[in-house]
Parts: C-alpha cells; sequence; structure tokens
C-alpha cells in the first residue's frame, strides 16, 4: 500500500506544470534539454573548529601579535572545502513568474537571442519542500529551511549540522542564498527542492509561488510546443 502511495505522489507531482524562462532558448532546444553543469560552493568541515579558529585570530590581531596572526591565517584553508555540484534547474509553477526571466537583454548575443517560456516535465522520486511563504527566493529564512528537511525526513541533528557548514559567513543566522540550499539538497541526495509561496522574479517580485529547484538535470523532458 505504501509503495502505492508514493507512486501516485510521484505521478501527481510529475504531472504538474512547470515553467522555464531563458533570455535564449537555442542551446536548451538544440541539447533537447538542459545541460549538466557543475558550480561549487564553500562550505567548512569542522564548524564548531572554524569558529574557534575564527576567535584566536580575533586574539592574535587585536593583541597585536602579527606573528601569530598570519600563521593562524595561513592555517584556515585546512577548514574552509569545497562542494561541487550540478547547477539546478530553476522552474516555476507560475508562467507571469517564469516570463521575468525570459528578457533577451540578459543574454551575451541578445540581438539574435530566443527569448522563451520552456513547458518542463519533471520526475523527481525525493522531495524536499520547504514552505517560504513570504520570503524572497534569494534567500530564505534558516528555520523555514530547516524545517522543510526535517519534515522532509531529515533529522533536526543532521540539518543543523549541515547549515552550520554550508552557512558559516551568514553571522546572524537568519537566511540562507538558494545556491547554498541546492549544495545541501545535492548533499542529502534530494532529486528535487521545492520552495513554495516564496517572492520570485527576475528583479525581485511580489508574486507568490512554488519554485522547483532540479539538482539533476537528466530528471527534466522538454514539452513539445
Amino acid at each position: 500500500m505504501k509503495h502505492l502511495i508514493k507512486k501516485l505522489l510521484r505521478e501527481s507531482l510529475s504531472s504538474e506544470t512547470w515553467y522555464h524562462g531563458t533570455p535564449d532558448a537555442r542551446g536548451i532546444e538544440k541539447s533537447g534539454g538542459f545541460d549538466s553543469n557543475k558550480i561549487s560552493v564553500d562550505y567548512v568541515n569542522d564548524p564548531e573548529g572554524f569558529i574557534a579558529h575564527q576567535e584566536k585570530l580575533k586574539t592574535a590581531r587585536e593583541s597585536g601579535d602579527e606573528n601569530e596572526y598570519f600563521k593562524l591565517l595561513n592555517d584556515t584553508d585546512k577548514y574552509r572545502k569545497k562542494f561541487t555540484y550540478n547547477k539546478p534547474v530553476f522552474l516555476s509553477n507560475n508562467y507571469s513568474v517564469a516570463k521575468t526571466y525570459a528578457d533577451p537583454k540578459r543574454s551575451f548575443d541578445y540581438q539574435n537571442a530566443v527569448e522563451k517560456v520552456i513547458k518542463v516535465n519533471v520526475t523527481c522520486n525525493k522531495v524536499a519542500k520547504i514552505i517560504a511563504t513570504g520570503d524572497r527566493f534569494r534567500f530564505i529564512s534558516v528555520n523555514k529551511v530547516k524545517n522543510g528537511f526535517m519534515n522532509s525526513g531529515v533529522s533536526e541533528e543532521e540539518i543543523t549540522k549541515l547549515i552550520k557548514m554550508f552557512n558559516y559567513y551568514v553571522s546572524d543566522n537568519k537566511g540562507i542564498k538558494t545556491d547554498v540550499i541546492g549544495a545541501i539538497g545535492n548533499y542529502l541526495e534530494f532529486d528535487c527542492i521545492d520552495v513554495v509561496g516564496v517572492l520570485d522574479s527576475y528583479s525581485g517580485g511580489n508574486t507568490k509561488s512554488t519554485v522547483r529547484m532540479v539538482l539533476d538535470p537528466s530528471n527534466t523532458k522538454l514539452e513539445k510546443s
């Protein structure tokens, strides 16, 4: 029975209409879909150790101990690492939101660009759902991100640690950028992340919609127009 429910859920998710706005559709349509492009984000492998290290740096700087300060500074790289993953494909369930991204002036070859909103079919077996009502897509509340992953089956201990690892550079710990959310979702081996009720458009926007971050481009298929 559980397998049937999961199958029906996957089918209902994949049957939703999703849109991708692009300033130039020629490359996507020529290749028949979205290419896998790798991107990287920084993270720290030992968040508590990194915080202690930063405190030692601060003390050395304030005391004027230049030798100790530069020694510690050279050791900073042992905490910082890079996580490389597929650049997510960003989709919206709202045509008008996707349309804002289809501005040919964003294209390198804007004079010949073919702006377009493309319908995309998606298959996601493992989906994280983040309820982000009222937040802007580029910077989402830490608590909303944490609750979203926890409600999607991740333990509080694990998601708390990953947020500390990947969001270490945000001092007030209030928000997370979308590239970091994508990295965390990829690290946890989710197929897609749905950011629900978020405010999104190319220029910022105030329209609530759902943004789907597809973490593996091979899970997408262009609808024939």
